[in-house]
C-alpha cells in the first residue's frame, strides 16, 4: 500500500530515475482509467455512455475525456480553473481535447445548487450517465472548500454512476478520513497499488470498488509499500 509520501515518490523516481517523461505517465494512468470505466460501464449494461469529467488543476481526466471520446462516449469536462492556469502535460492534453471539440465549461462557482445540479445532470443534450471526480489527487488533505465543495455535493445528489480517479476528493489518503463533504463512488481506480487510507473501515462507504491500475512504471516498489 502507498501513503501521501510514497504515491509522490512512485513518480519521482519514474520520471527522475527511470526517465518516463510525466507527459506518458498521465497518458497511462488515464487510459486505464477509461478502460477502467468502460469495463465497469458493460457489466452494467450501458448502451450509450454519457460522462461527465470534473477537473482540477492536475489532470488525469483529460487524458480519460479523449479516450472515452474516441470510443464514442458523450464527453463533457468541467474545469475547476481557467484554462490560462493549465500548464505542461495537462495543457498539452486540454489542448487536444480543444482541437478534438470535446466539449469543456467553466464550473460556475456563482451557480446556485439546483443550477448545479442541472449542470451535472446533463452532457450535450443527452442524461448524463456517469460522474468522473479527476478534481484532486493524493496530495489533498483537509476540508474540502468551495467551488470544489459544492461541486462534490452536487455529484452525490445524482443517481448516476461515479467513478474516482486515485481516491475520492474529501478522503484523506493517508488516514481514509472523510471529510464533509466527500465524493461517493461506485468504483475508485487507484494507481499503483491501494492507498493505506483505504484500510480505514469507512474508507469503502466513498471508494466503493478498488481497482488498482498500472502507470507503466518498470520497478520494483516494494521498497515504496507499506504493509
Amino acid at each position: 500500500m502507498l501513503n501521501r509520501e510514497m504515491s509522490r515518490r512512485v513518480d519521482e523516481i519514474a520520471v527522475n530515475e527511470i526517465g518516463i517523461p510525466s507527459l506518458i505517465l498521465m497518458e497511462n494512468a488515464g487510459r486505464s482509467c477509461a478502460e477502467c470505466l468502460l469495463n465497469w460501464s458493460a457489466v452494467d449494461n450501458h448502451r450509450e455512455l454519457s460522462v461527465l469529467i470534473l477537473c482540477g488543476p492536475g489532470n488525469n481526466g483529460f487524458v480519460i475525456a479523449r479516450h472515452l471520446a474516441l470510443a464514442s462516449c458523450n464527453v463533457r469536462v468541467m474545469l475547476f480553473q481557467e484554462i490560462e492556469k493549465y500548464a505542461g502535460d495537462s495543457r498539452v492534453n486540454l489542448d487536444v481535447l480543444r482541437q478534438l471539440g470535446i466539449e469543456i465549461d467553466r464550473f460556475d462557482p456563482d451557480w446556485s445548487a439546483s443550477e448545479t445540479s442541472e449542470e451535472f445532470a446533463k452532457v450535450g443534450t443527452q442524461p448524463t450517465t456517469w460522474i468522473v471526480d479527476a478534481l484532486l489527487g493524493t496530495g489533498a488533505s483537509g476540508a474540502l472548500r468551495p467551488p470544489i465543495a459544492k461541486a462534490i455535493v452536487a455529484a452525490n445528489k445524482l443517481s448516476v454512476k461515479k467513478l474516482a480517479v486515485d481516491l475520492p476528493t474529501g478522503l484523506d489518503c493517508d488516514s481514509g478520513g472523510a471529510s464533509e463533504p466527500t465524493f461517493r463512488a461506485d468504483v475508485t481506480c487507484t494507481m499503483v497499488d491501494e492507498k493505506i487510507g483505504f484500510q480505514n473501515g469507512d474508507a469503502r462507504l466513498f471508494t466503493g470498488t478498488v481497482v488498482v491500475v498500472g502507470i507503466g512504471v518498470p520497478m520494483d516498489l516494494e521498497s515504496l509499500k507499506t504493509d
